[in-house]
């Protein structure tokens, strides 16, 4: 017996949506051809007034998705819900800039990008803590 398809459910399909809308922001995401048309189709589906938004969304990816594209598609959906489900966390967006120099400090003192981040801003904060106890004893 063939293996069902992958189907995005409908607690998935938001993550779903946004990732495709940015993947499809690169023109040669599906080849120069098929992402135009992709992205007319993604457009089409977005703009109808639809009855079940989770099977048109799986719909355009079974006609647009090959492989590929099914299996970074799970994969971060997949990332996304551990993510969610991992308490005393949150995702940003860095620069690539900002993240060169993170990983970079990061990569020279051992340690993770959040523990960069922290270690950082605690060192300002206690600066300028002592900056302002200084402001206020001279202000007197």
């Amino acid at each position: 017996m063939a293996r069902q398809r992958y189907s995005i459910t409908e607690s998935d399909r938001w993550f779903a949506h946004r990732w495709i809308e940015k993947k499809l922001e690169n023109p040669t995401w599906l080849g120069e051809n098929r992402t135009f048309k992709a992205t007319r189709a993604f457009d089409l589906l977005n703009e109808s007034k639809i009855k079940n938004p989770t099977e048109n969304l799986n719909r355009w990816c079974e006609s647009w998705l090959q492989s590929g594209e099914w299996i970074q598609l799970k994969n971060a959906i997949r990332a996304s819900r551990r993510r969610a489900n991992s308490p005393g966390t949150k995702t940003v967006t860095l620069s690539h800039n900002a993240w060169a120099q993170l990983n970079y400090v990061a990569s020279r003192d051992g340690c993770t990008l959040s523990e960069v981040i922290e270690r950082h801003l605690n060192y300002i904060d206690s600066g300028a803590s002592q900056n302002e106890s200084e402001f206020l004893s001279n202000a007197q």
